[in-house]
């Protein structure tokens, strides 16, 4: 049952990158949940997701991916699971392209019979 649940999230995980990077912003959402948080690779602040922003800069063509899953793994704890790995590939955010490794933490939540982005921790490898 762990192996299942945690397969579930690995999926989860793999489904979500494959649409981002596809660009689709419908496919995309149902996988993050509507508080979601991030510290993402700019080493800002925590800031809160923002759906709109992501679909227009999708749309502008201002955020794109091209990314891959590496070493990814995932844990459950009952209705909550962590998920670790590596996006390798190349992410363009704000029109600057970078292209590298990424380690990503993702904090689940079950919702349902599936599972939602609560927070998401990313930082680019630098060595």
């Amino acid at each position: 049952m762990a192996n299942d649940e945690a397969a579930a999230v690995i999926e989860a995980a793999r489904v979500a990158t494959a649409a981002y990077c596809a660009g689709d912003v419908d496919a995309f959402l149902p996988y993050i949940h509507p508080q979601r948080t991030t510290f993402g690779p700019d080493g800002g602040r925590l800031a809160a997701f923002d759906p709109d922003a992501l679909r227009a800069g999708m749309s502008a063509g201002a955020v794109t991916a091209q990314v891959e899953w590496q070493d990814l793994q995932a844990t459950v704890y009952g209705d909550v699971a962590i998920s670790t790995g590596y996006l390798v590939g190349t992410w363009n955010i704000g029109g600057s392209p970078q292209e590298g490794t990424w380690r990503e933490t993702i904090v689940w939540l079950r919702q349902g019979e599936g599972w939602q982005v609560g927070h998401l921790h990313v930082s680019q490898c630098t060595g």
